[in-house]
Parts: C-alpha cells; structure tokens; sequence
C-alpha cells in the first residue's frame, strides 16, 4: 500500500510492468491521493497521473527532457520516451529537445497538417477497401490481424513512397507493437533485429531516392533543405522510423478497442451510424477514454519540485497519459463514454512541444476504418473471449488479436493491394 512520504506517495505499484486492467484499477486512488507518486519498480522512477501537473510537466521541456543519449555507441541509453530507455536508436524528433527538435518538427509539420492528412484520405480507402475484400465473403475477420495492422503498415509505407513487398508487411509492421509489449520477453531479440532490418530497408531507400528522386513523403525528405542543409542519411532513416512507430500503433490501438467497445454498446454504434456528424466528438473521446497513448517518459534535467516531490537531475518521470484523461478534476464521469462530451482537453496524443506529429492522420485513419467497416459489415461483433491484448499496456494501449463476425457481403473489387 501507499504510503505517505512528506506529502508523496511511494508505491510499489510499476506501471511499467502491469497489464490493462492494473491501470484501470489502481491509478484512480493513487491519483487522489498524489498527482504525482514515485514508483520504486525499475529502480525507481516518478509518476506524473494528475491532469494539470502532468500537462504543466509535459510542456516544460526544459526541466522534463524527452532527448536520449549514449556515453558512447552500444552502451545502454539514458533518457527517451520510454520507461526504462529502449535500447535502440532514438526516434527522430520525437526524442530530441530544441535547438534539435526545431529543425526536424518545422520540417515534417507541413506533411502531417490538417489539409496534408486529409489529402492522405484516398490512400487510406483504397488499402481499407481492399483489405475489407479479402475478408467479406468470409464473415469473420481478426479486427486487429486482418484489418488495423495491415492498413496503417501498407498506407504509411505508401505514404512515405517506400517500396515494399506485399507479403513483408507484417515485418515492416509487428517490430513497432513488440517494442510496446515485448521487453523481457524472448520475443525481444527478435523485435530488435527486425527493427534493424527496417533501418537497412530505410538506408537503401535513401540511396535509391539520391540517385533519382522518388514520389512519396520520403523522396521529398531526401532531397529537403534545413538552415544546416540536407538531411544525412541517418537523420533520414530515424526520421523514416519515427513515421513508421506512430503510423502503425496508435490509430490500431484505438479502432481495436473502439470496436470492442462498440460491441458492447450497440446503442451507441447505431448512433454513430445514424448521426455521422457525431463521429468528430466521439472519436476524440474514444482518444480520450482508450488513451492509445498510455504513457510517455521524461528525464529531469535539474533538481526541481513538482507537488511537493523533491526530483533530481537524471531520474525518469512516467507521464502517465492514460491516468490524466481519467482525472475526475477535468473530466466529469470519467469512467463513461460520452459521445458528444465537450470540452474534451484529452492529452491522448501528448502535450507540449512533442505533441503527437501525427495525430490528424491517426484522425483520417480512424475515420476511414471506421466509415468502411460501418457501411459494409454494419452488424460486425467481436469474440471477446478470444480478445488478446498486449501483455502491458505501458506504453501503447494495444491488442494483439480481436476476433470478430459479421453477415457476409460482396467484394467491391478494389485492385490496391494486387
């Protein structure tokens, strides 16, 4: 049990190593208790739960850093977005600070913008329209295996202009849900290698688009001007994995539990499909109550107190996203999906400098899946008993597997993935 520590929380409690429901059902009285706590899992860390403390925490970017860093090349990182660091390169720019973080995120800010997402949106149907075909004479589907993962993989390779063999998708794909779920695990090692054969996928694109410019995002990349100039190969290839993390984890994070939700409450999916107006306040609520996002890491940079806890320079804070979105002070009935819930201040995609970059793509993600799954398996529900989830929701709060039925229809024959 808690307990109280000049005004602090200390618990045993490691959100770093509990499954889903660890969260749901511990992080409330904690939260009440202390905003912010300290963990003594992973050799001790501190957690930020409170909505205002952790959004105050989140854009002071110069005390709570997101950067990582090596004494020297294959030692284990410090720092990162990650609670405890990954041992992988970092991801760029969402694990630098400025001057760094300036010269990357005013570059890629143009590609990701409303009207840039939004142009994405022809992309998205063609592999969702697709990918429905394979499945709709069947009447059963794996939401997740099936629909989510492929279509965020496939889109966000197209997007960025990257060659791919249709069979390889899963290898571009499952590395980016392992890193979420699969520390201490054998699966690890593998996840590992396969992320360094992305990069090497990554490097010879690169070369490919320097000797005769490519279309696609990443074509456009090679050959950008920065104040410093163009961008080096490895700039290029970490950049090129920051896209590909966050275009394949959240938006299947959040369709998979919407549709389990959904599942549930058939009353709230016939309203949906009859007022589709509604869909833009509800899918931001779905952001908020299923934070796919589940968390963030923070370093301190320099001694510093935050609700009367005393951090120093180098320990690692968990922003717990998930808890926040749940805080009592900020959301009324936070416990309740309430479609048309406004405001909604959710910090389901971050907050600060490092808000998420995609987060309107992740919207025209959700909203394609969303739209062709309603209009062509409208009575789709899922198995949960069958229903996998990541075996932590630390980081991504994500599945592994979310069977699923439905009356079987016709194939529209969409040629996109032939």
């Amino acid at each position: 049990m808690p307990e109280d520590t000049a005004q602090v929380c200390v618990t045993d409690f490691d959100p770093a190593d509990v499954d889903y429901a660890g969260w749901r059902e511990r992080f409330p009285d904690l939260q009440k208790q202390c905003p912010v706590f300290k963990s003594t899992g992973q050799n001790g860390y501190w957690v930020a739960a409170g909505y205002p403390e952790l959004t105050e925490m989140m854009r002071d970017w110069e005390t709570f850093s997101s950067a990582k860093h090596w004494e020297k090349e294959g030692d284990v990182p410090t720092g990162g977005n990650v609670v405890p660091p990954v041992p992988a390169r970092a991801f760029i720019p969402v694990e630098t600070d400025p001057p760094k973080w300036k010269k990357y995120r005013f570059l890629l800010n143009p590609f990701f913008a409303p009207k840039a997402a939004k142009s994405y949106t022809g992309v998205v149907t063609e592999v969702a329209t697709a990918l429905i075909d394979r499945v709709i004479e069947k009447g059963e589907v794996d939401i997740t295996r099936d629909f989510t993962n492929p279509l965020t993989a496939l889109s966000t390779l197209r997007i960025l202009g990257i060659n791919y063999s249709e069979d390889e998708w899963r290898r571009w794909s499952l590395p980016f849900h392992q890193l979420a779920y699969a520390r201490g695990t054998e699966e690890f090692g593998q996840c590992l290698a396969d992320l360094e054969w992305i990069r090497q996928q990554l490097s010879a694109a690169v070369d490919l688009n320097w000797a005769e410019q490519q279309p696609g995002l990443f074509g456009t990349l090679c050959h950008a001007n920065t104040a410093e100039g163009k961008l080096s190969k490895q700039e290029l290839i970490d950049i090129g994995m920051m896209v590909l993390v966050g275009g394949v984890g959240t938006t299947t994070a959040l369709f998979s539990n919407t549709m389990i939700y959904l599942s549930q409450d058939l009353e709230a999916r016939q309203r949906l499909i009859d007022e589709p107006e509604l869909l833009d306040k509800a899918k931001e609520e779905f952001v908020r109550y299923f934070s796919p996002i589940n968390s963030q890491a923070r370093t301190v940079t320099h001694d510093t107190e935050v609700c009367g806890a005393s951090m120093k320079a180098g320990e690692q804070v968990l922003m717990a996203l998930g808890a926040a979105n749940r805080d009592e002070r900020v959301f009324p009935d936070a416990d309740t999906v309430i479609l048309d819930r406004m405001p909604n201040p959710h910090v389901g995609f971050g907050a600060g400098i490092h808000r998420c970059l995609g987060s309107f793509l992740a919207r025209v993600f959700f909203e394609v899946m969303f739209r062709e799954v309603m209009t062509r398996m409208p009575d789709i529900m899922v198995d949960e008993a069958r229903v996998r989830r990541f075996p932590s929701a630390t980081s991504v709060n994500g599945l592994i597997s979310v069977p699923a039925t439905f009356t079987p229809g016709h194939k529209v024959g969409s040629g996109a993935l032939a």
